[in-house]
């Protein structure tokens, strides 16, 4: 009797103790590389600056949902093959485009 409750006392404590000293899986955090949409400057909203104007030689390739409400993220394609990045967002039935470009280089 005594013998099965050591055995059953040590397999408690060693599961336990497994179970404790193994930390749960947290997935690191990845770092923003894109401007969020926090940073467009609302005075271009107001018409006070000039917006980014877009070469004709671009094929817009796709539209994704922004980070924020009515704010969109346009996807062009030039000739050579570079994708393009545009940030913008809608606002008095206008919509505005981010001063940053973020380009990926064709290879």
């Amino acid at each position: 009797m005594r013998l099965f409750l050591v055995i059953t006392l040590f397999l408690f404590t060693s599961t336990f103790a497994w179970a404790v000293s193994v930390p749960p899986h947290t997935p690191t955090a990845v770092p923003e590389e894109l401007t969020s949409v926090e940073a467009i400057k609302f005075r271009d909203a107001q018409g006070t600056n000039i917006s980014t104007s877009i070469p004709k030689s671009w094929k817009l390739i796709s539209v994704s949902e922004g980070e924020k409400t009515n704010s969109s993220k346009l996807w062009f394609q030039d000739s050579e093959g570079s994708i393009y990045l545009l940030q913008g967002f809608t606002a008095q039935n206008k919509f505005f485009i981010h001063e940053n470009v973020f380009k990926i280089p064709a290879k």
